[in-house]
């Protein structure tokens, strides 16, 4: 099976043989129904792929489509001027960046529909080729926008540089609106929801089919999908991991499946990480080889939002999610519009947020821990951390302990603010934990209280209570007096209880206390 990693142009992957998952069902339904739209999904989603599909129908190549749901949908293939711009592959943060992008692009169109002298600026010269055009060929234009709000999520932190390239975007997107009587179609992709980013006018927004159900798998790759096109390399996938191709589905739904777009809608898997590991048969986070975006490490740190809520009990409200993320108070729709994470509910108006999947949850985690850590080189950052798993799995608990307190040592905690460091220091045990494989409970209900933090090893479970500028055994003292222990369904389990007090003065962890005769 020849997998189409990396491939975005739907011609290139229909004629070179490459699977394709057939979501030429919803580019039909776009075309038939409706005029403009936008889309937002995470990156490496398969936006751009999709995009080349709707160019191919728009330019009538029928031939691309045997087999596929359009051909017995669609009854006149018309042959439309396209325009496609593609904002990917480039970086915006020098200012001349967005303005020769667009330029080379009016060029070639100009070079092929003419051009008007007195057209001076980008959204006259769009304007011009998109009138010539439709003239010229006698059907109405296209419009393609790949990657669209690229120019203004790369300069996020760089406010007159982006609002400079605010400007020239509102200046070439405001021709759907002048042009509108020579566009057939128009479709935008991109990370972020437009509706915040003041780049188009209320006359011609698109429609935002982002969190529409009807189009809730327009990319990424279903369960149903999965069986019908890789069963058989889900069989051999299965034969090198000596597991049941039952359990084999378990493993990979448990890793790459899970993200959300509607609140009632299916699951889908990232489809370039599930490509990844079906190709080469292993279990890797190759979403996150890609790289976290250097804007979401910076917020994080900044910000005093509880990692463990990640886990699932993070609420938002609809406004919050279409907000462009653009500074530490939008730093959900940030991490939403990005990927990190998805819609797993919907509460009392809200939307309950959470990891998707473990990919996510173990990636971020391991993008994180290094960025809070600064005092060690990128190998001993990485060392502590596979010492500490190993810790972890072998129930050392002295020595787990010890190696978070080295780790914590090379933890700065800038701010002033004790809550503020607190909970830094709080997602940080979270996060080391989490590292280690091991899903971790903070603020754990049990009957009369809460455990600061829980998580269970093969062989035990471990009670941690956290006190701040006061001492270790007061906090072993709490567990045993709320008789947390005795409140823990754990069979066959060691109980762990650890007490230990973070110094705000020192801004470390100073002192625990390990019970371990339960």
């Amino acid at each position: 099976m020849k997998y189409s990693i990396g491939i975005q142009t739907f011609e290139e992957l229909i004629t070179g043989g490459y699977v394709y998952v057939d979501k030429t069902n919803f580019v039909y339904q776009l075309a038939d129904t409706g005029k403009y739209y936008s889309l937002s999904r995470p990156r490496r989603f398969g936006k751009s792929l999709l995009t080349t599909t709707i160019e191919s129908y728009f330019l009538g190549k029928k031939d691309l489509f045997k087999g596929l749901a359009i051909e017995k949908l669609e009854k006149n293939w018309t042959e439309h001027p396209v325009f496609h711009i593609d904002f990917s592959g480039e970086s915006y943060t020098d200012e001349a960046t967005v303005h020769s992008i667009i330029n080379k692009f009016l060029l070639d169109q100009e070079n092929l529909y003419g051009k008007n002298e007195s057209e001076t600026t980008f959204g006259l010269r769009f304007e011009g080729v998109i009138s010539r055009a439709a003239r010229q060929t006698g059907q109405q234009a296209v419009i393609l926008i790949d990657e669209y709000d690229k120019p203004l999520t790369d300069t996020i932190g760089m406010p007159d540089l982006q609002e400079k390239n605010r400007n020239i975007l509102q200046s070439l997107y405001g021709t759907l609106k002048k042009a509108d009587r020579n566009i057939r179609f128009a479709f935008l992709t991109g990370v972020t929801r437009y509706g915040k980013l003041g780049i188009f006018s209320a006359a011609n927004n698109p429609e935002d089919i982002s969190m529409v159900d009807d189009y809730a798998s327009i990319c990424g790759i279903t369960e149903e999908e999965l069986h019908i096109y890789f069963d058989e390399e889900v069989r051999i996938f299965a034969e090198k991991m000596k597991v049941s191709k039952e359990r084999m589905y378990e493993l990979l739904k448990k890793k790459y499946d899970g993200y959300h777009f509607c609140p009632y809608s299916e699951d889908v898997y990232n489809p370039f990480s599930l490509l990844c590991a079906l190709k080469t048969k292993t279990l890797e986070n190759k979403w996150f080889a890609t790289g976290t975006p250097t804007y979401l490490t910076r917020i994080l740190s900044k910000s005093d939002i509880s990692m463990p809520e990640f886990e699932g009990t993070l609420m938002a409200t609809n406004e919050m999610l279409s907000t462009f993320g653009n500074g530490e108070s939008n730093i959900i729709a940030a991490l939403y519009q990005s990927g990190y994470l998805t819609l797993k509910g919907y509460q009392n108006g809200c939307y309950v947020l959470g990891f998707p999947n473990e990919e996510v949850s173990e990636g971020l985690t391991q993008m994180l821990i290094p960025n809070y850590v600064t005092s060690a080189t990128s190998d001993r950052k990485d060392l502590d951390l596979v010492k500490l798993r190993q810790l972890i799995e072998a129930d050392d608990t002295e020595g787990f302990m010890a190696q978070i307190q080295l780790i914590m040592s090379q933890i700065p905690f800038e701010s002033h603010t004790p809550q503020l460091i607190e909970a830094n220091f709080r997602n940080m045990l979270y996060l080391m934990i989490r590292f280690s494989g091991h899903k971790v409970n903070l603020e754990f209900p049990v009957l009369g209280g809460r455990i600061d933090l829980f998580f269970e090893t093969e062989k035990c479970a471990y009670l941690i209570e956290c006190k701040r500028n006061l001492s270790a055994q007061e906090a072993l003292d709490q567990i045993d007096e709320k008789k947390y222990a005795e409140k823990i369904s754990a069979p066959e389990k060691r109980i762990v209880k650890i007490g230990m007090n973070f110094n705000t003065e020192q801004r470390n962890l100073t002192e625990w206390k390990v019970d371990s005769s339960c």
